[in-house]
């Protein structure tokens, strides 16, 4: 597999309100219904001052697409999250992620530390360890990396629990990045009451596997080993099994530390909103002679010092 593409593996809070419209089942639409209804929806996620400019930006993409990529759209939007495995992106789905989520980026956001990455995917496996504030933790990290580096965008990877699937807002998101579904930790879980002690451990086991595949293929894994969202902004411990990740031989390790998107989508708020956002991936450092705990304890660490 070419390292731009993502092959899938064989084997809280409410959702932003959309004022005067249903949280519809956006899969279930035709091509057409989706030009019609899609652009008003989306602005309607959004804070006043930039609906507008959603509903615009995302009018101008749908004119430019096929009623093809729609239909493919829509069939990887019916699937994505339908099981403990590797979810590629779909390729409108991802263009209309960065479209609309471009217009919440507000002026001074920036990137830092690229070559940081670029060096670590040369030299081999890169897991990255980052801090979470909110659910559009990822979208914006795939932005302001897509808008320095498309190419090393399109080769990240994300580890993400069962709510990155549920509403239509958050699918529309996953589907626009390159995910590998896990169950959530049973120290963090909160609706996963179905799924019992061995069954959480077998699935993560399994992620584990998928995420070195990738590793080995060229891809950088992005895992939150906080297991949630941070509360207050403070970046909560670590869970121990995040460690497993590191295993694979001569891992690189990249601390993660992003700012400013739970300005973006609050906790509690009901829309999305405008925020000057930061992104910092820190100089990485080897897996190799480390056990877990001295690799998550180091990357906290960076992580502390940064923020």
């Amino acid at each position: 597999m070419g390292a731009g593409r993502v092959v899938p593996t064989v084997a809280s809070s409410p959702p932003p309100t959309v004022p005067g419209a249903p949280l519809i089942d956006l899969s279930a639409l035709s091509p057409a219904q989706v030009r019609a209804l899609l652009p008003a929806w989306l602005a309607g996620t959004v804070s006043p001052e930039v609906a507008d400019a959603v509903r615009d930006a995302v009018s101008t993409l749908l004119d430019q697409a096929s009623d093809d990529d729609l239909a493919a759209a829509l069939d990887a939007l019916a699937r994505v999250g339908g099981a403990y495995r590797p979810w590629p992106a779909d390729p409108f789905a991802r263009r209309l992620s960065r479209t609309y989520m471009g217009r919440l980026l507000a002026p001074g956001s920036r990137i830092e530390g690229v070559d940081h990455l670029r060096a670590a995917l040369q030299a081999g496996p890169t897991l990255l360890l980052g801090n979470h504030r909110a659910y559009v933790d990822t979208q914006l990290t795939d932005l302001l990396l897509a808008q320095v580096d498309p190419g090393l965008a399109d080769r990240l990877v994300t580890v993400a629990g069962p709510k990155v699937y549920e509403d239509p807002l958050r699918r529309i998101a996953s589907a626009g990045l390159h995910t590998i579904k896990t169950a959530q930790s049973t120290a963090v879980a909160s609706e996963q009451a179905v799924l019992g002690v061995r069954d959480v451990a077998r699935i993560a086991a399994e992620t584990v596997r998928q995420a070195h595949a990738l590793m080995q293929q060229g891809h950088a894994v992005l895992l939150y080993p906080e297991g949630t969202r941070s509360r207050d902004g403070q970046l909560g411990p670590f869970l121990r099994g995040a460690g497993r990740y590191a295993s694979l031989p001569g891992t690189r390790i990249i601390p993660v530390m992003l700012t400013g998107s739970e300005r973006v989508m609050p906790i509690g708020g009901e829309l999305l909103s405008p925020a000057v956002v930061h992104l910092r991936l820190l100089p990485a450092f080897p897996a190799d002679g480390l056990d877990r705990d001295q690799v998550l304890d180091r990357a906290r660490a960076a992580l502390v010092a940064s923020s």
